[in-house]
């Protein structure tokens, strides 16, 4: 007898000590649920960066979060059960997060270099239009031009005239005014 029970704790020793450290079919499986996971946190910020009506959140992001599950071939109820699993075994769910913390970053980087790349290719664009501009200021004028931009100048200083002398009379002292001391 003493044999067998020996025996029956050595198998069971065996069994806990070979158990693996996978995840059981009922769940999602860590790479599943890595995409799954970035999917969710990509939606939960696209929602909440706009305005909100009291009921946009559950009419515009409800069918988001449907689609995310369809692509992953899940649903709702399993995606619960299988967060209480990861939740319940840390460094699984730690794993997980890690690798969507990469991808989300890795994402973010991308969108970043392309909004670089923008940035400088509008850039550039402004500045050849500001040195056109400036070619274009500096070719020779016609006579009539000439002409033209002198009586320019002439309308602007006598406007600038008019303008000094109105200020003036604007502020002269009225003639039985009594100074103020």
């Amino acid at each position: 007898m003493h044999k067998y029970i020996i025996l029956f704790f050595s198998v069971t020793l065996f069994w806990c000590g070979c158990k693996s450290g996978g995840v059981p079919g009922k769940y999602i499986q860590p790479q599943a649920m890595t995409g799954l996971l970035v999917q969710i946190h990509l939606i939960d910020g696209s929602l909440y960066n706009g305005t909100q009506a009291p009921d946009s959140l559950y009419k515009y992001g409800m069918g988001k979060y449907l689609d995310a599950f369809r692509k992953f071939n899940t649903d709702s109820a399993q995606f619960r059960k299988s967060m209480e699993y990861y939740t319940n075994t840390p460094d699984k769910l730690t794993a997980i997060y890690d690798n969507v913390d990469k991808r989300i970053k890795a994402l973010s980087d991308s969108l970043n270099a392309e909004q670089a790349k923008e940035r400088t290719r509008l850039l550039k664009k402004d500045s050849l239009k500001t040195d056109s501009i400036k070619k274009a200021n500096l070719k020779h004028k016609t006579p009539a031009q000439k002409v033209d931009s002198v009586k320019q100048a002439k309308t602007k200083k006598a406007m600038d005239a008019k303008i000094d002398s109105i200020k003036k009379l604007k502020y002269r002292p009225k003639p039985n005014a009594v100074p103020i001391k």
